[in-house]
């Protein structure tokens, strides 16, 4: 599962964030981070880690950002993010993660799918669409083992996505570092800790008589009624009944042994574009639920797509079907032009003369 670390710090911020500064940070990390990936991939590192802000960015790992707030005695909190990596215990010694790290956290897996590559391979074919009939400054394609994947075993959440829960078994240790801020629970007789943010959601993980973890995302909800929720709606290997009031989404299936594709393309002049694309398709748009933060459900051509209008460049919208997981940005867009835009992505060739030379 991956979050956009823009929108993870928005979402904990513990106050107000000032959205000009914001843009200009946002702005200056872009162009750094993009240097920062073209060097990389110069030197063909084995294994890439992109740093953006001092957080280490997950591409295919759920990533948990931990506020840790410096008091003095005449200043206000001020939060100091921290990505703590959960991945499949499954992942462990794949390259998934950076536990050697000061701050350890999810390592990116994937590697560039060179231009020559892109017509040999079928998934890859598939992916590729272009916005509107701009010519976009950047487009790539990169793959990455599935086995780094965090998938949840269930997905709920109330009819107005005010609620939601994400539960995901078998994972890692997500609160490496972080005791003095967690708080105690029982979870299915299982002693838990709970981390809650400011901004009002809660991270509970707990370790079963098996030796298996347990990590699960909520929000909209108390930490008693969350653990009340869990408690009657969990069995041993994931959901055993749907609670009152919640709707149960399928999540995708998994190919642990398979391999994830992306595909993405920027638009730089002319106002911002950003479209990315992932095959297989990934954990489903409803579980966004389970994060605080405005957001509207819709659909873009029939089916359930999330309205993000503070995505990292721009208003967010993403989708999936059911071979391929979407996400479109566009600045200054509302909710009706994106619609109309996601309504008309262009399939395109690897030869469309549009697509940059390198």
């Amino acid at each position: 599962m991956t979050r956009d670390p823009w929108s993870v710090l928005v979402d904990v911020a513990p106050a107000a964030v000032d959205p000009t500064s914001l843009d200009r940070a946002r702005a200056r990390v872009e162009a750094d981070r993009r240097e920062v990936v073209s060097l990389g991939r110069a030197r063909r590192r084995t294994r890439r880690v992109v740093l953006v802000a001092g957080l280490s960015v997950a591409a295919a790992a759920l990533a948990v950002v931990v506020p840790v707030l410096g008091r003095g005695e005449t200043e206000t909190p001020s939060p100091v993010a921290r990505i703590l990596g959960v991945i499949p215990a499954a992942a462990v010694g794949e390259n998934c993660s950076n536990q050697q790290d000061p701050v350890p956290g999810p390592a990116d897996p994937d590697r560039p799918v060179a231009r020559d590559q892109w017509a040999r391979i079928p998934a890859v074919r598939g992916l590729l669409h272009l916005v509107g009939d701009r010519v976009p400054e950047h487009s790539a394609v990169s793959s990455g083992p599935g086995v780094c994947d965090a998938i949840p075993v269930a997905v709920l959440h109330d009819e107005p996505g005010r609620r939601g829960i994400v539960v995901y078994r078998d994972v890692t240790e997500p609160f490496r570092g972080v005791g003095p801020t967690l708080d105690d629970a029982t979870v299915r007789g299982f002693a838990a800790h709970v981390l809650s943010p400011p901004a009002g959601h809660h991270y509970v993980a707990w370790t079963d008589d098996d030796g298996i973890r347990w990590f699960v995302e909520a929000n909209g909800m108390t930490v008693p009624e969350l653990v009340a929720t869990l408690d009657s709606a969990l069995d041993d290997t994931g959901l055993a009944a749907v609670p009152d009031d919640y709707v149960a989404v399928p999540v995708p299936p998994h190919d642990p042994t398979g391999t994830v594709y992306r595909w993405t393309v920027q638009y730089d002049e002319g106002g911002y574009v950003y479209l990315e694309v992932t095959s297989p398709a990934r954990t489903p748009v409803d579980a966004r639920a389970s994060w605080p933060g405005e957001q509207e459900y819709t659909t873009v051509a029939g089916v359930r797509a999330l309205y993000l209008p503070q995505e990292q460049g721009g208003a967010g919208l993403r989708w999936s079907t059911a071979d391929a997981s979407y996400r479109l940005v566009v600045a200054g867009a509302d909710l009706a032009q994106l619609r109309e835009i996601a309504e008309h992505l262009e399939p395109v060739s690897p030869d469309d003369p549009r697509l940059p030379a390198r």
